[in-house]
């Protein structure tokens, strides 16, 4: 069992020797001078002046001693504090401890010396308090042999009363270290009963239990309750809300009332508030802390307390969100115990629509702003923005994406909307200002074009804007055209040509347009809105950005390039006959040199730094890459060809192409997938030599290191015409040779696409 540590003072027997024999000193369950407080207050076992302090430095005297030893036994209730009854010679009836100096010899708790002394007002010794507690606990001197104070010294060390106490025979006690007795023997069997100490109070000590939540956590416990994995029990103002989240020793009273609490816990952590969730990590702030992030790496099997309830990790880690608060549990192995998790105070979402949006929330000095994941002042926060303030984290977070379309109906009614269909796509709504803008109150109507404004999930509607308001004049690429049935406010019905584009942050936008404008899909174009409707124009010139790309100086030939930069790479070319695009950052192309046939748009912010691009095919990301597993082509008896058929496997997907030129199966492929099927492919070359090295980075031939795509899709060969999928970490680990696949030399944005492993014989 493990031993409560508080600040409690004893008082011993009066025994005149002072042999010095050092004792050693162990942990303690109880670490904190105020949790020990609580519980000897609690017990009225010991209190402190007037102004609360309990002098916990200063020597305890055996007078001091004798009456907490009496409170904290069985005998507390048989002080006669209204009798004057002198019990030694130098203790008159009138002294304030006469009376439960009289209840310890009555108990057979403490004796005086052979001249009838007792000595009141000097130190208590170490050997004298611990006899003391011995007979609180029922042992008597036959118990403790001839030997003193050894016999009793061992005995307590037997019984653990004397853990952690740093004391010597002989030493004088200070009530810190009488505290610390006491507590241990409050958690020590009695000699008769068998039962602790401490249920002579009607307590009961409960071992590592979790407090789970208060009120504050589970809104289901009244303002009086705890909620612990030892069930829930009552509280009172003077409750630490702290506790929240720890693991240690609790007391008890009659079963269901909370008394006093140690965590002796120093693999706890202090509070911390989520900033972004991962599969399997947080990433979190201290409390009071945005400058450092902490990495929390959990299981999904982690067991998670939120409010009353226990779950796991993975079935809460979907419902987390940014300024949400946790307290980490360890094991003492370093791995995680436990999470206890609770909502964070998140204010917003609010639309930003002037300079004053600073007031809507209680920043200062030291308020962190943050706009789609970089760190800025708060002047770059725009008209438009959709922004939330996490009191927790002391951050104001903005967010850009926005979808421009067409409002075409809501669920379950226009009067109550939940959710709304803007060109075909359904988003939920969040905060009450989207409500209003799109229900039947609002200003916006079936068949009107609208922006919307996502919020921080990127996937609810927090604000509306008309079209026109939001942009006049936008970049892309060309997704989608063709003609869509729209509905009129009146509930009628229209049919008008769109155009979809996706814009260099990849934001998906559909505008109505006057003409058909399919002749654009695949390109990059400029968009100009005007009452609605959008003009279309493809951008064909040959871009002014040029030059060697060095992320470390954020610069492109000559121009700076923002630190939040938008770049879109698109496959721009003849043999593509379906859009393709791919998001991609300065890093993918840092070192390459670009030419301004490869730019297809670029655009400055106001400090004149390039804050938009869209390229043309550089890095070939976009694509699909897969291995030919099966390739067969059969010939007339002439030798012509009359049929070929292979298969493209992608790791997930296998794509059977038939009559369309074979490629060897083993090699590495560049496909495209149109409708689910293959609808152009390009065969892959290999690098010639042997590979000396394999990292999840790059592949080592001849002495030269070759950088891996981030989705490189590995296969292990099992046999002359059989492929199986299988992990990096298994072809890096294994004894196997390579064979590496590229698009296109490194250098003009190419990288390994696909490895075959083979085993060694």
């Amino acid at each position: 069992m493990r031993k409560i540590i508080s600040a409690l003072l004893a008082v011993a027997v009066a025994v005149p020797m002072t042999v010095c024999m050092p004792v050693s000193a162990a942990n303690s369950a109880w670490q904190s001078d105020n949790e020990m407080i609580t519980l000897l207050s609690e017990l009225n076992i010991m209190t402190g002046d007037d102004n609360g302090d309990f002098y916990l430095d200063s020597y305890v005297t055996r007078a001091e001693m004798a009456k907490i030893a009496v409170a904290s036994s069985s005998y507390k209730n048989t002080v006669a504090a209204g009798l004057q009854f002198s019990p030694f010679s130098d203790v008159k009836g009138s002294y304030w401890a006469a009376p439960y100096i009289q209840a310890a010899v009555s108990a057979g708790i403490v004796e005086g010396y052979i001249d009838g002394t007792f000595n009141p007002g000097g130190a208590v010794t170490y050997e004298e308090a611990i006899t003391m507690m011995l007979k609180v606990l029922g042992y008597t001197n036959d118990d403790f042999g001839a030997s003193y104070p050894y016999g009793q010294v061992g005995m307590a060390q037997n019984l653990e009363m004397t853990d952690g106490m740093n004391a010597a025979i002989g030493e004088q006690l200070t009530r810190r270290q009488v505290a610390l007795l006491v507590c241990n023997t409050l958690d020590t069997a009695m000699k008769e009963s068998g039962q602790d100490l401490i249920t002579v109070h009607n307590c009961q000590i409960l071992d590592d239990v979790t407090i789970i939540a208060s009120q504050n956590e589970d809104s289901t416990l009244s303002s009086d309750e705890i909620s612990t994995t030892s069930g829930k029990y009552r509280i009172d103002e003077s409750f630490d809300m702290s506790y929240v989240g720890l693991t240690g020793d609790m007391v008890v009273k009659d079963g269901k009332y909370f008394v006093a609490f140690s965590s002796g816990d120093e693999n706890l952590s202090e509070k911390y508030v989520i900033y972004s969730i991962l599969n399997n990590a947080l990433l979190c702030y201290a409390e009071g802390d945005n400058t450092t992030i902490h990495q929390f790496d959990i299981s999904s099997s982690t067991v998670c307390y939120q409010g009353s309830t226990a779950t796991t990790y993975a079935a809460l880690s979907s419902s987390m969100e940014m300024g949400d608060v946790i307290r980490v549990k360890y094991k003492t192995n370093g791995e995680i115990d436990y999470i206890n998790y609770s909502e964070g105070n998140v204010e917003g979402p609010i639309k930003v629509t002037s300079d004053s949006w600073i007031n809507s929330f209680d920043t200062n000095s030291s308020t962190k702003f943050v706009r789609e994941g970089v760190q800025v002042d708060s002047d770059s926060i725009q008209t438009n923005d959709i922004i939330y303030y996490s009191n927790e984290l002391n951050m104001v977070l903005a967010y850009t994406t926005k979808v421009t379309g067409v409002y075409e109906s809501a669920t379950p009614s226009k009067d109550v909307p939940q959710s709304v269909t803007i060109s075909g796509v359904t988003y939920e709504l969040e905060g009450v200002e989207a409500f209003n803008d799109l229900s039947s109150n609002g200003s916006f109507n079936y068949g009107d074009t609208v922006t919307v404004l996502l919020g921080r999930d990127g996937t609810k509607i927090a604000g509306v804007v008309t079209a026109s308001s939001a942009i006049t004049s936008q970049a892309g690429y060309v997704i989608d055209t063709g003609r869509k049935e729209f509905s009129n406010a009146d509930g009628t019905t229209y049919t008008s040509y769109y155009v979809t584009i996706v814009t260099p942050d990849s934001t998906t936008y559909t505008y109505p347009t006057t003409y058909n404008v399919s002749s654009s899909e695949g390109k990059a174009v400029r968009v100009q809105l005007k009452d609605g409707k959008a003009t279309v124009g493809v951008i064909n010139s040959s871009s002014e950005l040029s030059g060697y790309v060095s992320y470390e100086n954020m610069r492109i030939g000559s121009y700076n390039i923002s630190k939040d930069v938008k770049i879109l790479d698109i496959a721009d070319t003849p043999t593509v006959s379906v859009p393709l695009y791919t998001k991609t950052y300065m890093q993918r192309i840092d070192g390459l040199t670009l030419t301004g046939s490869q730019v297809a748009y670029f655009d400055t912010d106001s400090n004149g730094e390039v804050s938009e691009i869209i390229l043309k095919n550089v890095t070939g990301d976009m694509y699909s890459y897969g291995l030919v597993t099966s390739s067969k082509v059969t010939y007339s008896e002439d030798g012509t060809e009359t049929s070929s058929t292979m298969t493209i496997n992608d790791g997930t997907n296998a794509y059977t192409i038939t009559n369309s030129g074979a490629i060897a199966y083993g090699n590495g492929v560049q496909f495209v997938v149109e409708n689910g099927a293959v609808s152009s492919k390009i065969k892959l070359s290999a690098y010639s030599g042997a590979v000396s090295e394999l990292t999840s980075a790059y592949a080592t031939i001849g002495g030269n290191d070759y950088k891996l795509s981030d989705k490189v899709i590995v296969f292990e060969q099992i046999d002359i015409s059989h492929y199986e999928k299988i992990s990096m970490n298994t072809a890096m680990s294994g004894d196997y040779s390579y064979t590496c696949y590229y698009d296109k030399a490194e250098n003009k944005g190419g990288r390994i696409r696909v490895i075959v492993a083979k085993k060694n014989s």
